[in-house]
Formats: C-alpha cells, structure tokens, sequence
C-alpha cells in the first residue's frame, strides 16, 4: 500500500484503553513516515493525545451524552468530521458500538481492522490463523497486530504518553518545596475505574507501612477525580494513625502525574489508568491485580512488577486475596530491581 498521506485511527475508550492503542499511531509513523496521523477520540483522549509527538490532529467526539438527541447530533457531527478529512487509511482500533458506521461512512480509501473482524466494511486482508486475542494474551499484542498487512516489522508495545519541558519543571520545583528528596518518595495511587480492581484500605497501609519502615520511604498519595474520598480516608483512618509521613497530592492533569512518575522512585497502583501511564513513561511500577490476570497487559517491560496471588491455569478473571507475605516479597523485588 502506497501514496499513504492521511491515516485516521478510531480510539475510543478511557484512559487505559486509549494508552493501550498509542503503540499503534507510533508504529504507523515509522511504517508511513510522512504521513499525517489523526487519532478519533472520546473527550477524555484530548488529555491523552493533545502532547503526543505522533498525532497530528484530533477528532472528538462525545458518545456518552446522556440526552439521546444531543448524543446523535454529536455521531452525525463525527461521521461528518471524518468523512471531511479523505483518509487513504482509516483503522478502527476500536472494534465496536457504532465504529463500523463510521468507517462504513468515512469515504476512506482503505479501511482496516483487527484479524478477527469479518464485516465486509473492510477492504484490507487481515487474515486470521486462530484466534488472536487468545494467543497473544496481551491487548497490547492484540491492538498491535492491526499494522501486520502493513508492516513485518516488530514494533514496541510500550504505551505512548509525552510531557513537555515546562511542566517537568513545575513538578521539579513542586518536590523542592518538601524536606525529603525526590528519590525518598514514591507515587502512590488507590483508584480504579471499577470496583473489581480495588485493593483493600488495610492492604494498602501493610504496603505503605512496610516500605516507609524497610527502606524508609514515602508516599504521595494521588487524589482520583470523582473518587477523592480514597485519599482522605486513607490518610485520616489508616496514614495518620500509624505516624507515617505522607504528602497528599492536590488535584493534578495527566501530565502532571505523568512527570513525578519521573522524578520520584516508582508507582504504586492497582490495575488501571496510571498503571498504563506509568507503562508508558518507561518507570518502575508495582501493579496490584486483585481480578485481571497481569498477562492481559503485558509489554514485557522488567519495570513492571505485578503482584497477585493465584490464577487458576487458563483462567484470566479471578478474585485475588492477596496476602501481606506476596505484597512483602514482590516490594522487596522491586527495590532489589532499582537500587540494582
């Protein structure tokens, strides 16, 4: 495939999901080195894409309207949008809702989609020897092998996520403001997109009360917008009550976050969003999985240290009670692993 000039790519979905696509726009980059990348997103995918060094322009549209006429007009406006850009290469990283309208209406030259997809909207052979979300396991694997008629190239499964010079000196500066270095402290995240991945309150303080007292440092405790409660409850039922020092974290952009990721020691989060971004800055994470095997989200990164207790053999989706004996061994890991 040739004369390659205009690449659209559907990217719906929230934090992680958009994260766990951006390998793609940097693959179609190096596969169509010219060309020009318009990535199609929820609201929240502005936050995501608005400082990606691969992503030319953005198209929004907001599905999630609650009044079902002002949520049409808004898919109409999106259709429109799209077709108005003449993308020679549309590919929906998406694979659902109403993505298939919007390809089937875009007036892209070719239209491209995941191996598994049969809809004769698609005019790019993706052939399929089996199911490919069950080999590949990881959905960074899966959103990767979109690009295969495109490229035999390997390419890198590491989200992507860019922070610019001006906020990582913010950040900088904010650190200095406290007595305790950059490298005493780590980011600490309770929050979750759904409830199936949170940890415990008293797990946390065994991981907080366990690194400060082994190797005598610090979290600063991320504030989730729309879940703050976690942090105050935290810090007023748990942090306080066991005199460990702590710095509560006031409300921060992506970027922000994305920047101490950075400059503190590592990130402790369970298994959404912020773990992915901190996937992407290329940093020491410790993801807690309390129901999603780690396997689903693999990039083979030796800075991701996952920590579960037990899945049962080719069972992805299990509830993990996991015990204060595996969250000492694998804390200790990751601290072996960075001051190695």
């Amino acid at each position: 495939m040739k004369d390659i000039n205009n690449i659209g790519l559907i990217m719906f979905g929230l934090l992680g999901d958009v994260l766990i696509r951006t390998p793609v726009i940097r693959a179609l980059k190096d596969i169509y080195p010219n060309a020009k990348i318009t990535a199609i997103v929820d609201p929240i995918g502005t936050h995501l894409l608005n400082y990606n060094k691969y992503v030319d322009d953005l198209i929004i549209i907001n599905r999630n309207d609650k009044n079902k006429i002002k949520k049409n007009v808004e898919k109409l406006k999106g259709i429109l949008s799209v077709h108005s850009k003449h993308f020679d290469l549309l590919l929906n990283l998406y694979n659902g809702g109403s993505s298939h309208l919007l390809v089937a209406l875009s007036g892209a030259k070719y239209k491209l989609a995941f191996c598994n997809q049969t809809k004769s909207t698609y005019n790019v052979s993706n052939e399929c020897k089996g199911d490919r979300l069950k080999e590949a396991q990881s959905l960074y694997s899966y959103m990767i092998s979109i690009v295969e008629p495109l490229s035999s190239n390997e390419y890198s499964l590491r989200p992507v996520f860019n922070t610019t010079e001006a906020t990582n000196l913010k950040m900088h500066k904010f650190l200095n403001n406290f007595t305790i270095t950059a490298d005493g402290i780590y980011l600490l995240n309770l929050g979750a997109s759904k409830e199936d991945k949170l940890l415990d309150m008293s797990k946390y303080i065994k991981i907080v009360e366990y690194i400060y007292k082994s190797y005598n440092l610090i979290p600063a405790i991320i504030l989730n917008p729309s879940q703050e409660y976690l942090q105050n409850d935290f810090i007023e039922n748990f942090v306080k009550e066991k005199n460990i020092p702590f710095i509560a974290l006031g409300p921060l952009s992506l970027e922000e976050i994305a920047s101490l990721m950075t400059l503190t020691k590592f990130t402790v989060s369970p298994d959404t969003g912020i773990m992915h971004l901190a996937m992407a800055m290329d940093i020491f994470i410790l993801a807690i999985f309390t129901y999603t095997h780690p396997i689903l989200v693999d990039i083979h990164s030796d800075k991701f240290i996952p920590i579960y207790e037990k899945f049962d053999i080719n069972t992805f989706h299990q509830v993990q009670d996991i015990s204060e004996k595996t969250l000492r061994e694998r804390i200790d890991y990751l601290l072996t692993r960075i001051n190695n």
